[in-house]
Parts: C-alpha cells; sequence; structure tokens
C-alpha cells in the first residue's frame, strides 16, 4: 500500500511539473508545428540594382505567433527562404533607388507559385498570400 501511495505521489508531482513548465512556455494552444517553407524572390530591369526590401518571417515554427518584418537594402536578383506558420501572411515588398522595374514572386517549397507581381518604372512591387491553415 505504501508503494502505491508513492507512486501516486511521484506521478502527481511529475504531472504537475509538466502543466507547469508547458503552461509556463506559452501553454498548450501555442504548440502547432506548421508552417510552411516560403521562397520569397525580387528582381529587376536592369538586373544589377540595390533595392529596400521588406518581408514578413515567422520567429519559431512551433509557436502561433505573429510573423515578424524584416527591413534590408540588398542587391539584385534577391532570394531568401522562410518559414510562415500556417494561417498567417506571407509578404515581400521592394521599393527601386531608381526607375527600375522590379518584380516579385512567393514560392511554396521553393517551387509552387503562390503570388507575383511586377511594378511600373520606379515604383514600389509587392507579393503577399496567406498561407493555408
Amino acid at each position: 500500500m505504501k508503494t502505491l501511495v508513492v507512486v501516486l505521489a511521484v506521478l502527481a508531482v511529475v504531472g504537475g511539473g509538466t502543466v507547469a513548465l508547458v503552461n509556463h512556455f506559452g501553454g498548450w494552444n501555442t504548440l502547432v508545428g506548421k508552417a510552411w517553407a516560403i521562397t520569397y524572390e525580387v528582381e529587376a530591369e536592369p538586373a544589377q540594382t540595390l533595392v529596400d526590401l521588406t518581408y514578413a518571417k515567422s520567429p519559431d515554427r512551433n509557436r502561433k505567433e505573429t510573423p515578424q518584418t524584416v527591413t534590408a537594402e540588398n542587391p539584385l536578383p534577391w532570394t531568401v527562404e522562410v518559414i510562415i506558420n500556417a494561417g498567417e501572411k506571407a509578404q515581400v515588398s521592394a521599393t527601386p533607388k531608381g526607375d527600375q522595374v522590379l518584380s516579385c514572386r512567393i514560392l511554396l517549397d521553393g517551387v509552387k507559385e503562390l503570388a507575383a507581381a511586377t511594378g511600373g518604372p520606379g515604383q514600389p512591387v509587392n507579393c503577399e498570400t496567406v498561407t493555408a491553415s
């Protein structure tokens, strides 16, 4: 009988500790693990140019968090691979430094085109889509 009481006490402590740890790190509902491998591409005419870029990426594929926005100045052509959690917006935009014509694409797994756009001379370009849940 004492052994049974000790075993139940140990299970209660371990179970309570597990619940406390999960709640400390965001709770049961935030651990999702469903995310999409997204590739952003931006190109220009003429090809070698410097642009201001803004794109979204999820900080953690295992937590349901709003994607972060990253801003950078990069030469073109430009490509980056990011993770976007399911049900969140994938977005890339670019602003030229001159009269370049910019185009952007969002690809799923580097292959399937989810969005594409081409801007006018000297105009910003924006591609966005919401990933499937």
